[in-house]
């Protein structure tokens, strides 16, 4: 294994964070198969196995994760996470390490039909079915992290808070994490507490389905977003959301790969031996912006990212209302940053 390293933790974090794999089936669905990645917080210990996320076969990258230590003792809030369109579960690494980090159990699975391998191999599902796929995919995350369907490890599921869960995501991610908050292609889910979209697309999703969103919500917006731009996906929905606790935050040199790893995965591609080049073009391109005149470089702007969802879910979960505020102050003095909250 050619084993690369994506450096030191964006934060010090609360705790140190632990990671497992597994694989979910949906019998409802055709025995549709989800592969998902856990990370949860962790007792320090030197006695731990550093996680590879691999890029490719045979390449892979470490992080802070530590691979199958076991959870610490305790009750920790759920976060359910769902990946942008052509994206993958450890395509956010950094930043569910990070939200792990701050004393919360993250779920990430692969939507199949919407992969990266999926586009590569000219397989993916057309938009609609993406959609509802979607929203279903994680309501069997949720199932599965509340332990009434089998694949969470039983360690982990014993430490899950199921009284404060979030679910958020990227981009289409972000589709997905409104949506199931606001009952499209089904009802409201009532286990979701919170939900947050980063550089969200949101035009697929009704005024209804918007206005139907109750629980805490933050819009993270990129400035410099051509593909999911305020004017098209975060101004309708901040206009619409009537939830009693909603953020937006927007970020002026930031654009639509601010939370992501692509920045992560583009530096470290020269180093990869035979990689495809149209693997290694795609990553290039897809990184372009965080390179751009005037943007903070990658790792900088997801570690803000990670902030800001901090900020959020330290409120919104009440895991720590003094560490919101802590973080709401630094983020004031960031020029860069607009912070907007609105009690209803």
């Amino acid at each position: 294994m050619s084993n690369l390293s994506a450096g030191a933790p964006l934060e010090a974090g609360a705790a140190p964070v632990g990671r497992s794999s597994g694989l979910l089936i949906d019998s409802a669905r055709a025995d549709r198969m989800l592969p998902f990645e856990v990370w949860y917080p962790i007792e320090v210990s030197a006695a731990v196995t550093p996680s590879v996320y691999e890029l490719l076969p045979g390449t892979g990258f470490t992080a802070a994760g530590a691979f199958d230590a076991p959870p610490a003792p305790g009750k920790y809030p759920l976060v359910i996470f769902s990946h942008g369109r052509t994206g993958t579960r450890i395509a956010y690494t950094l930043l569910c390490e990070a939200m792990a980090a701050l004393g919360t159990v993250v779920v990430s699975a692969d939507h199949p039909g919407d992969t990266l391998i999926d586009w590569a191999l000219e397989a993916a599902s057309d938009d609609e079915t993406n959609e509802m796929s979607r929203v279903a995919d994680a309501r069997l995350m949720l199932d599965a992290a509340f332990g009434t369907i089998p694949g969470m490890p039983d360690d982990v599921r014993a430490v899950i808070d199921t009284t404060r869960v979030a679910v958020g995501g990227h981009s289409y991610g972000g589709y997905t994490a409104l949506a199931i908050a606001g009952g499209a292609h089904g009802a409201v889910d009532e286990r979701i507490t919170a939900a947050f979209g980063l550089q969200a697309y949101t035009r697929a999703i009704t005024d209804a389905d918007l206005a139907s969103i109750s629980v805490p919500v933050l819009l993270s917006v990129a400035s410099r977003d051509v593909t999911t731009p305020a004017d098209l996906d975060a101004d309708r929905p901040w206009r619409i959301i009537s939830a009693p606790n909603a953020w937006r935050v927007d970020v002026g040199d930031a654009a639509h790969q601010a939370c992501s790893d692509v920045g992560l995965y583009a530096e470290l591609a020269p180093k990869v031996p035979d990689l495809p080049e149209t693997l290694r073009t795609y990553l290039e391109e897809t990184a372009a912006e965080t390179r751009a005149e005037g943007m903070r470089g990658w790792r900088e702007s997801v570690r803000l990212q990670a902030q800001i969802v901090g900020a959020f879910l330290d409120d919104a979960l009440q895991i720590s209302s003094d560490r919101s505020k802590q973080t709401l102050a630094a983020l004031a003095k960031d020029t860069q940053v607009t912070v907007q909250r609105r009690s209803n």
